[in-house]
């Protein structure tokens, strides 16, 4: 198997999570691409050219929720939440939407100050502070270690991108609980390794 991927993205860290966690971290080939180039070789095997993208034979699949779900089939465990447990399904959205909300405010804050949206960059905000506001009511630290979930892994990405960014510089005085919950989970080597880091950064081109 071959995950195409950029360390920075938050979808392409859960991924790389979810495997290794699973005890995949050795089968995944992980193969670092430029975004939105024209010269990407994702393209060839994925016409929209997004990532993170998973190849395993036959098999491709630009999804992150999509690539974990395989790799549970792969692993013969469970991170993401199967149709049918709708209060697990939904719980995991609402992190999923949470990091989907975080990562445009961070894509936006990457552009020239010139070029940013300030619409977006308000909507975001209060979008996010909702986000952080609910998994501060709604998430309890975890006994023990921590529990390796898609939806945990969503709320783990985009807290991740949201201090690697300074969005919200005040957010673990102002959401003690999630701060408490977020420590948790990074006691986890696969989580603690994989953050973002400047190495890894490259310029949004467009």
């Amino acid at each position: 198997m071959k995950l195409y991927y950029t360390p920075n993205s938050p979808y392409a860290r859960i991924c790389r999570i979810t495997a290794i966690e699973s005890g995949l971290g050795d089968a995944l080939a992980l193969d670092w691409v430029g975004l939105r180039t024209p010269d990407s070789p994702v393209i060839a095997i994925s016409p929209l050219g997004r990532i993170p993208l998973l190849q395993d034979g036959d098999v491709v699949l630009s999804e992150a929720r999509h690539i974990c779900a395989y790799l549970d089939e792969k692993s013969g465990k469970r991170t993401v939440a199967p149709y049918g447990d709708w209060l697990a399904v939904a719980a995991e959205a609402q992190s999923l939407a949470f990091l989907d909300v975080v990562t445009v405010w961070s894509r936006e804050m990457r552009r020239k100050e010139s070029e940013r949206s300030s619409f977006l960059l308000d909507v975001a905000d209060i979008q996010v502070r909702r986000g952080l506001a609910h998994l501060n009511a709604t998430l309890t630290v975890p006994v023990g270690a921590p529990p390796i979930t898609f939806g945990a892994l969503c709320a783990v990405a985009a807290i991740g991108m949201m201090e690697f960014y300074e969005l919200i510089p005040d957010w673990r005085e102002t959401y003690p609980a999630l701060a408490a919950w977020s420590d948790a989970y990074d006691t986890a080597a696969s989580i603690a390794d994989s953050k973002p880091s400047q190495d890894a950064l490259r310029p949004l081109t467009r």
